[in-house]
């Protein structure tokens, strides 16, 4: 096993001329390769709002096979004093929520989380003086799961939940290069793992409102076919794309009932008013549901129409729109009197946190990130007109 080091923390800056008292080996040991740590290092400052929270770096080797190792950090909240170092620091987490742990397991603050150095990430590259990976970022830091052949793939569980949201890079290849940094076996990398950490949901909200009908009743609104949970594989390799799957059945579906008036008078839109209902928006995988493919995973929104509740009017509107990752959709309903027209559009912008970039361009580190601060707007979709039976 691996030295802690004797006397900085785990994730240490390059080399710097008289700061870092260093000894070198031509050749390490296999017990000294075995699990040394990676340098890793990023600025959670960078303009905007600021993110705090923690992060999950996956290493994948040469042919993307899930190496199955993994390291989770904390990110340093503006105006920090609990950590001196410009390193990010390694955390303990809660693998189901990502949430930092203390050395008593407890959910924490970043602060007061257990920083031991075991928790960063760590590699094996036997006596190979350099290998080629790749690395995933995810945030918050989740469990990453291995799937297939001896752990090949390598997944994130996605939630429909708006409270379970998860940021996910692009891969990045590079090369890792091991060294000596005071008395400790050490990788560093050529890479940079640049560009936006995204949240691959798109979220829709319905608004229903009179068309061709100078007034109209609202019954019912429901969702038959939502999404609850799916996979999102970090990086594609032999049928596996990266990003969701649902050829296997890797997901859930439930029903949801959006709005309902019950034991009351069904809502009444009046036109000439400028009547509309809005209801909670939803969270969808980001999808192109415009593949006769994903056919079992379209969203299926049905609605109940009319002054008469015992005799309802039926529309049933299927959305086959390519949804974009990380955009607000409107769904707007216009009732007429013998078609529902469905017009899908992305409307509004959804800030999702802060910035990740880099300190330093000229120091050598794995990673670097960066947050989208706000939702982005997307393109114009028109659904096909649904006509009422």
């Amino acid at each position: 096993m691996s030295r802690p080091f004797s006397c900085l923390p785990l994730l240490l800056i390059p080399l710097l001329a008289g700061v870092v008292s260093c000894t070198r080996s031509p050749q390490p040991s296999p017990e000294e390769i075995s699990g040394a740590p990676v340098l890793l290092r990023m600025d959670t400052k960078a303009g905007g709002s600021v993110y705090e929270g923690t992060f999950r770096v996956a290493m994948f080797n040469s042919s993307y096979i899930y190496s199955g190792r993994t390291g989770s950090y904390c990110s340093l909240p503006q105006g920090q004093t609990w950590w001196s170092h410009p390193w990010l620091p390694p955390c303990r987490v809660d693998e189901e929520s990502g949430d930092p742990l203390d050395a008593a397991n407890a959910v924490s603050s970043l602060e007061g989380a257990d920083h031991d150095s075991r928790y960063g990430l760590r590699y094996t590259i036997g006596n190979n003086s350099t290998s080629n990976v790749s690395l995933v970022a995810l945030a918050p830091a989740i469990r990453v799961i291995p799937d297939g052949t001896d752990g090949a793939y390598a997944y994130v569980q996605w939630s429909s939940d708006a409270a379970r949201r998860v940021y996910i890079s692009a891969p990045v290849e590079g090369t890792f290069t091991g060294t000596w940094v005071d008395r400790e076996y050490v990788y560093t990398s050529d890479n940079h793992l640049s560009g936006s950490m995204t949240d691959p949901s798109a979220t829709v909200t319905v608004r229903v409102e009179c068309g061709e009908l100078t007034e109209g009743d609202v019954q019912r609104v429901s969702l038959t076919n939502l999404v609850t949970s799916a996979r999102f594989y970090l990086i594609s390799k032999d049928f596996y794309e990266r990003g969701f799957s649902f050829a296997d059945g890797h997901y859930t579906t439930v029903a949801q009932t959006i709005y309902d008036c019950g034991a009351g008078a069904p809502d009444h839109l009046v036109r000439a008013d400028g009547d509309f209902r809005e209801y909670e928006k939803i969270f969808f995988p980001a999808a192109p549901y415009s593949d006769n493919a994903l056919d079992d995973v379209r969203p299926v929104f049905m609605l109940h129409l009319g002054p008469d509740k015992t005799r309802p009017l039926r529309a049933r509107v299927v959305l086959n729109q390519d949804l974009e990752p990380m955009t607000h959709y409107t769904l707007t309903l216009l009732i007429s009197r013998a078609v529902v027209s469905a017009t899908l559009a992305a409307t509004a912008t959804w800030d999702a946190g802060g910035n990740l970039t880099i300190l330093d361009e000229t120091e050598t580190h794995p990673a670097s990130l960066t947050l989208e601060s706000a939702w982005i707007d997307g393109g114009s979709h028109d659904a096909e007109d649904v006509y009422v039976p």
